[in-house]
């Protein structure tokens, strides 16, 4: 999987419906964490970056009420449907989903009281550039805030899936795990936060397990950004990869995900 913009929209998109099966048990949890930093307030506007399926758009918007705004932007059109549905569902009004390349969207103003992004900035095709981008849609005093993988997350659902996929093609290690191994600790996510321009960046941690099952595993493999390890695949192939993908969490006795999450926030002056 690259790091190109249309190619990270168009995998998460073909997953859209097997990530979302995850916005309760994963999805959410983060989202709300990243909102809860954030500390949204009534009357402020907002910019969800790589916003998903609505997973931190949707407390930001709860939170700054029909006086505040909150605009989320992805590329990934079959997230963004869900997170229309689920925005209309709870008669969200002051939240809007664009389809959109979050770092060129235009601003109009001083800016955004907060710039949000979870999970997304080591998608970026260069993740200093781009989150500098990000910043800049900060008003004067505004903040901006990151959610990233902490170091060790994930680590045995994905090592099952990374070897069982090996088992097919060769997987070169991809950018978006060089970009985050770069942010994945709290002192590593503080410094790059201040060398963005931040001030006073601060890290909360936050680890949680849940349940997992040998089919609940694949439906995460194939409704997250690693969905991009199976691309050109035939049919057979990717079947041959979900046996032995199982074979593996079962013999690791893998029946949980390890989530472990970082969120920094830092204010920017302009």
């Amino acid at each position: 999987m690259t790091t190109g913009a249309n190619t990270v929209g168009d995998v998460f998109s073909a997953g859209a419906e097997e990530f979302h099966r995850w916005s309760g048990a994963l999805w959410d949890p983060v989202g709300a964490v990243t909102a809860e930093v954030a500390a949204p307030a009534a009357g402020e506007s907002v910019l969800d970056a790589c916003c998903g399926a609505g997973a931190s758009a949707l407390p930001a918007a709860r939170a700054v009420g029909a006086a505040g705004r909150v605009d989320a932007v992805d590329l990934a059109a079959g997230l963004l449907s869900i997170g229309e549905r689920r925005a209309r569902e709870e008669g969200l009004d002051n939240l809007r989903f664009h389809c959109h390349d979050v770092t060129s969207w235009p601003v109009t103003g001083d800016g955004y009281d907060l710039v949000q992004c979870a999970l997304g900035v080591f998608f970026f095709p260069d993740m200093d550039r781009d989150a500098a981008a990000l910043t800049r849609k900060v008003r004067p005093g505004g903040r901006f805030v990151v959610t990233v993988w902490e170091k060790g997350a994930l680590d045995g659902w994905q090592s099952a899936l990374r070897e069982a996929v090996l088992t097919e093609r060769d997987l070169p290690r991809p950018p978006q795990r060089e970009q985050l191994a770069r942010i994945d600790t709290a002192d590593t996510l503080a410094a790059w936060l201040h060398d963005l321009g931040g001030s006073v960046p601060r890290v909360v941690r936050r680890r949680f397990d849940t349940p997992l099952s040998p089919d609940t595993a694949w439906v995460l493999a194939t409704g997250s950004g690693t969905r991009g390890m199976l691309s050109g695949l035939s049919p057979a192939a990717v079947e041959r990869v979900r046996a032995e993908f199982t074979t593996r969490i079962v013999a690791a006795g893998v029946t949980d995900l390890d989530v472990r999450i970082l969120t920094g926030t830092a204010r920017f002056t302009g």
